[in-house]
């Protein structure tokens, strides 16, 4: 169970740091450019990096090929890992929407076009969320 935790630990530092760096590069590229082309999209980050969903996938591994050895503290240990997944996604949607309400709130400041491109990128991440289940 201690590994466990020491990997929980070891996860967040590490998706700790990628959100970081996934702030400072949205921040980098509001800077640079504005306004999207209206035909694009709005993109969101990826719900996980690859390299801390390849970390997940790992720790999913080891805990599998335990089971015949231990399977109670196998599932103990997938039930945290579970856990420790769906609070990063979480957490990657809540920073998702915080970029998207920093958009608008300064409403006095955004004319109709930027809270019409704003709204797109509501609706894009609507879809998204509700893809996110299926």
């Amino acid at each position: 169970m201690i590994e466990v935790i020491e990997v929980k630990e070891q996860h967040r530092e590490s998706v700790g740091e990628e959100r970081l760096n996934n702030l400072q590069t949205r921040e980098k590229r509001a800077v640079h450019s504005p306004a999207l082309n209206d035909e694009a999209e709005f993109e969101f980050t990826p719900l996980f990096e690859s390299r801390v969903a390849e970390q997940f996938r790992a720790h999913w591994l080891k805990i599998q090929s335990r089971f015949v050895d231990d399977p109670l503290t196998s599932v103990k240990a997938a039930d945290d890992l579970v856990i420790t997944v769906i609070e990063n996604i979480v957490s990657t949607i809540a920073e998702n929407r915080m970029t998207l309400e920093d958009q608008w709130s300064r409403a006095d400041q955004a004319s109709t076009e930027d809270l019409r491109r704003t709204l797109k990128r509501y609706r894009s991440f609507f879809n998204r969320l509700l893809s996110v289940g299926s």
